[in-house]
């Protein structure tokens, strides 16, 4: 299995038409070796017994642990599928000596440990592999968002623009002891209807009386984020930054869970993060 412990690189065979299990991971120490055994053995004892491919893919691309393992290493990872020995390589030196021999080899080189393990457990067929963003596209997206990206400002007032009586917008501040109760059936300077909350990712910073244009985000953002979810962005008001900023972080998350404590530290509650998630990928 993929979490049998051995010094020497075991002969497995190797190839598209293999099983996904078991692959070879090269440690650079028994101590590695361990804690790699460790982490990876309570999370496959959840496959099958004779798992496919995309049982895998979901087993293990939804663990945070499988995300962290080797977050610390700075060079990338080479997964041999043809190739002997055929597993995960750690240097490209190792990669290249295992395809000596091989008329055709099939190898690839990538910069986490789960593009390399998930690489290897669909035997390098491209089409299997779990669906993100492609690296030329996701470049392509964060270029063109970049110019939006902004600091977001901390604790803004809370404005509600109101009009004159001539159509100009003027805005007055909020009064924020007013209450649902206190408004009652009619309609009050002090408590008036509002029809969009404008909000960065800390929350609400204005609120309109009046139907006004969206300032939305590039073409770009919907085509990472969704129709769904950017729906969603426009119905609560989210400023042109504030999507800038979740389509960085979705793009460069790899679970749900990390997409969300990451846009928690930007200031967006976790609940909603979840539930953005979820849209993004409806």
């Amino acid at each position: 299995m993929l979490t049998r412990l051995t010094c020497h690189s075991p002969a497995i065979r190797c190839g598209h038409s293999s099983p996904p299990l078991p692959i070879a991971i090269q440690c650079l120490s028994l101590t590695e070796a361990k804690m790699v055994n460790d982490r990876l053995q309570p999370i496959l004892q959840q496959a099958p017994s004779s798992p496919h491919a995309s049982d895998l893919i979901k087993i293990l691309g939804q663990s945070e642990v499988v995300h962290q393992l080797f977050s610390n290493q700075t060079g990338n990872f080479y997964p041999v599928v043809v190739g002997q020995p055929a597993g995960i390589h750690r240097t490209k030196e190792s990669a290249l000596s295992s395809l000596q021999g091989f008329a055709f080899p099939c190898w690839q080189e990538m910069p986490t440990f789960w593009d390399a393990l998930a690489f290897m457990i669909v035997k390098g067929i491209k089409e299997l592999l779990p669906d993100a963003p492609n690296d030329e596209g996701a470049a392509r997206i964060l270029k063109s968002i970049q110019p939006v990206l902004t600091s977001v400002v901390d604790d803004p007032p809370i404005l509600v623009p109101t009009s004159n009586g001539e159509g100009t917008p003027t805005p007055v501040v909020n009064n924020p002891s007013c209450s649902a109760a206190d408004c009652g059936p009619s309609i009050s300077n002090h408590c008036p209807i509002v029809y969009t909350h404008v909000r960065n990712l800390h929350g609400v910073i204005e609120s309109w009386l009046y139907a006004s244009e969206w300032d939305s985000a590039p073409e770009s953002a919907a085509e990472a984020l969704g129709v769904h979810a950017m729906k969603y962005l426009e119905a609560h008001g989210y400023i042109e930054s504030a999507v800038a900023n979740i389509v960085v972080v979705y793009l460069t998350s790899h679970t749900e869970l990390e997409f969300a404590l990451s846009m928690a530290r930007n200031g967006l509650p976790l609940a909603e993060s979840f539930f953005l998630w979820y849209l993004f990928h409806l």
